[in-house]
């Protein structure tokens, strides 16, 4: 049995600016170019209440959400406090599996500071990040990445959320299918039209 963490630091790239500027904290923020055609590449969690979102088009941000606060992005900040995370993150463990700068599944079955929990790496995890960076992250704990990537989603931000194995079964049968990563409303629709809404019907 894998002992499996899946860490996603919260609207990383806004909070990366945010730290810098922290009179904005409460505006709804988004990191984008000035670009007539540009779309929004981060949002912070008040721009979310308009919803604003990643990948939207900034005209349509902007119809949403006319009082936007835009900041040109900086990939080179956001590397550079990236190597911070993966610091902090080899000190529990060499099996890292990057998906961006922004999270990462970390296998801890077998950590290097010897700590029996999953529970308690993630918490020390996102407590080193936090004195490095000034930043928070969302945990999801599981027996694999599949659930440990949905689990990081469900208390966010600056949550943890823990599938133990023997909560496994439980907590698959009434999960939605739209929270399984690559499941978008097309993909929705299909499914809820061979009556299948949650993973426990597709089990079935």
């Amino acid at each position: 049995m894998r002992k499996i963490i899946h860490i996603d630091m919260d609207a990383f790239y806004a909070s990366v600016e945010l730290k810098d500027r922290p009179e904005l904290k409460h505006l709804p923020v988004v990191i984008a170019s000035h670009h007539p055609r540009a779309v929004v590449c981060a949002a912070s969690y008040p721009a979310r209440e308009f919803g604003l979102r990643s990948a939207m088009s900034m005209s349509q941000a902007k119809k949403r959400c006319p009082q936007i606060v835009v900041i040109e992005p900086n990939f080179e900040k956001y590397r550079a406090v990236s190597a911070q995370i993966h610091q902090i993150f080899q000190r529990y463990t060499p099996l890292i599996e990057p998906l961006s700068l922004d999270e990462a599944y970390l296998d801890v079955t077998n950590n290097l500071q010897n700590i029996p929990s999953a529970t308690e790496v993630a918490m020390r995890i996102r407590e080193d990040i936090f004195q490095a960076t000034g930043l928070t992250a969302s945990a999801g704990v599981a027996p694999n990445k599949f659930l440990a990537k949905i689990a990081s989603d469900w208390h966010k931000p600056n949550g943890i959320c823990v599938i133990k194995p023997s909560q496994v079964q439980n907590f698959i049968q009434d999960l939605p299918l739209k929270k399984i990563p690559g499941v978008g409303k097309v993909t929705q629709e299909k499914l809820k039209n061979l009556q299948l809404e949650t993973l426990g019907d597709l089990q079935q």
